[in-house]
């Protein structure tokens, strides 16, 4: 099944550019740096409406990223591939999640960022930053697109699946901030932070497993 003739190279460096850019975001963000006031302001600006419709459809999109759903998709995921004895990529999945939701529990609680001061559309209770839901789909969908990537042997197919796991983090982080429960900031924080974990977890399996395929 896996795509041993052209998988994806190692990602550590890349992995590492996003690490050093989380870093310096997640820096920023703490010490209520102006640049993260400005840029609060402009997405808000361009996010915050009443469309009856949208609030709608945000409250209902949104569960897509709680914690409980997110984990619930995850042990799917993980057993699918228990099932068809994909070890490595079951450890790949459950491993890279857990690493990226426990990280940002800490990092919430290093930074304690308060949410907006905006009424909340959605019950949202905890700190700000990084947004849970932003880390959790990015780092669930982000790891979709590797395992699409290695597993799809149809191009087309290949291509429109890694379209739609990407756009559902996108679309997750949008409502956060729509419903004001989270700053255009949090959610930027949140997908760098998911991407960082599928990129590193990847250089893992892809070191550990996946370059001994090849051989």
């Amino acid at each position: 099944m896996i795509n041993t003739k052209h998988p994806p190279k190692d990602t550590l460096v890349p992995g590492s550019i996003f690490l050093i850019i989380y870093c310096v975001w997640a820096m920023l963000v703490s010490s209520s740096s102006s640049l993260i006031h400005s840029f609060d302001n402009a997405f808000i600006e361009l996010i915050y409406n009443n469309n009856a419709s949208l609030i709608s459809f945000t409250k209902t999109f949104t569960k897509l990223g709680n914690t409980s759903t997110i984990l619930v998709e995850t042990i799917i995921i993980t057993i699918v591939l228990l099932v068809f004895k994909q070890y490595a990529y079951a450890l790949f999945v459950a491993g890279t999640m857990a690493a990226s939701n426990g990280y940002n529990w800490i990092i919430k609680h290093v930074v304690q960022r308060a949410r907006p001061s905006a009424k909340h559309l959605v019950f949202a209770d905890g700190y700000s930053f990084p947004s849970g839901h932003s880390v959790g789909s990015a780092t669930l969908f982000g790891i979709l697109i590797i395992l699409t990537i290695l597993l799809i042997k149809n191009s087309n197919l290949k291509a429109l699946l890694i379209v739609i796991w990407a756009l559902f983090p996108l679309i997750i982080g949008y409502t956060r901030i729509y419903l004001h429960v989270h700053f255009p900031s949090d959610v930027f924080g949140g997908w760098i932070e998911g991407v960082t974990f599928v990129l590193l977890g990847y250089s893992v399996l892809y070191h550990l497993y996946i370059q001994k395929k090849k051989i």
